[in-house]
This record gives C-alpha cells, sequence and structure tokens, in this order.
C-alpha cells in the first residue's frame, strides 16, 4: 500500500511538472507571437497586386482606393451633391498620412511631426488651394471594409458634413493595409484657388 502512495504521489508530481513545463512553452509562444520592440513587424501600403500576409488574401490597394471614392461619390449625388473629381496629387498626400497611420501604429489626424492636411499638402507642392479637409477611418476584419469606412463616416456628423460638403471640387483616398489586416483610410477634399 506504502509503494502505490510513494507511485501514486510520484505520477502526480510528474504531471504536475509536465503541465508546468507545456504552460511556460505555451506562455512563452504566446509572448513570442505578441507585438513588442524586438518583435517588431513594420506594416506597409500594399503595392498593387501583393498579398496580405496574414490576412491570406489579395489587397489591390489602388482600385479599393477608387471603390471607395466611387462609392462617395454615389453617396454625394445621392443627397444632391455634385461629385467630386480624382486627384493623383491629393492622392499622393492621402496615401502617405494611411501608410504613416499603419506603419507607426496610430491613428489621427495629426502627422507623427504633428502636421495636419494644409502642412501636409503645402509640404507637397499643393499650394494653391482655397479650403481642404481630411477624413480618416480604421478598421479590421469586416468583408467589405471599404463600405464599412463610408458607411462610418455618413453616420458620424462631423465626417459627414466633410464628404457632402458642396465647396469640395477635388478628392481622393488613399488607404494602407497593415500587416496584421487592419485598413487605414485617409480621404483628401481639396478647392483651388
Amino acid at each position: 500500500m506504502k509503494n502505490r502512495t510513494i507511485l501514486f504521489i510520484g505520477l502526480i508530481f510528474a504531471i504536475a511538472v509536465s503541465a508546468s513545463a507545456q504552460t511556460d512553452k505555451l506562455q512563452e509562444q504566446i509572448a513570442r507571437n505578441t507585438s513588442a520592440p524586438s518583435d517588431f513587424t513594420r506594416p506597409r501600403v500594399i503595392p498593387e497586386k501583393a498579398a496580405a500576409v496574414k490576412a491570406s488574401i489579395i489587397v489591390n490597394t489602388a482600385s479599393i482606393e477608387h471603390v471607395a471614392f466611387d462609392l462617395i461619390n454615389k453617396k454625394r449625388v445621392e443627397n444632391g451633391f455634385k461629385q467630386l473629381e480624382w486627384s493623383e496629387d491629393v492622392a499622393k498626400i492621402a496615401r502617405q498620412h494611411s501608410l504613416d497611420m499603419a506603419e507607426f501604429k496610430y491613428f489621427g489626424h495629426r502627422g507623427l511631426d504633428d502636421s495636419m492636411v494644409s502642412d501636409r499638402a503645402d509640404r507637397s507642392g499643393l499650394k494653391k488651394w482655397r479650403s481642404i479637409g481630411e477624413n480618416i477611418a480604421f478598421n479590421r476584419g469586416y468583408k467589405d471594409p471599404v463600405e464599412v469606412a463610408v458607411e462610418l463616416w455618413l453616420k458620424s456628423p462631423s465626417h459627414r458634413q466633410n464628404l457632402l460638403k458642396s465647396d469640395w471640387s477635388e478628392s481622393a483616398v488613399g488607404i494602407a493595409v497593415a500587416d496584421d489586416g487592419s485598413y487605414y483610410f485617409t480621404q483628401v477634399f481639396l478647392t483651388r484657388k
């Protein structure tokens, strides 16, 4: 009986040590798979036909930028406003801001250098404008991230006002997709002098 008790206690101890080792391995694996400065992977704007590595989908950002832009124009027409004209100069400003947000994992109208959209436009050489505005959006995990972004803009009073402002003549949407599948949207609106 004494030998059975010792064997039973030894077996329990062996199971506990094994479980503890497996838990430690699991915790170490979880720690390795989370974002830490030593394990930082840089998000990027995905070029025209590149795979979003972790999402395992094909993302054509140039195409979905135009899908977003066309959807916004459709909403403008439905609300009695004229369509906006796509501007590649404006698109560069919008894309760069989306890229910065995705790459440095922040979300805001101010750039890393504390610049606003007007500063970024001036810096890019777009100086002859009378008014300028910007909408930004972020989402992840949606089947149609473009539609979600536009719908959220329309539900927000200040974003809706920007989107449906009659003064705008030019616009563009810039989209960046981070490695984790997050979509960063920037739409810049412009009226030239």
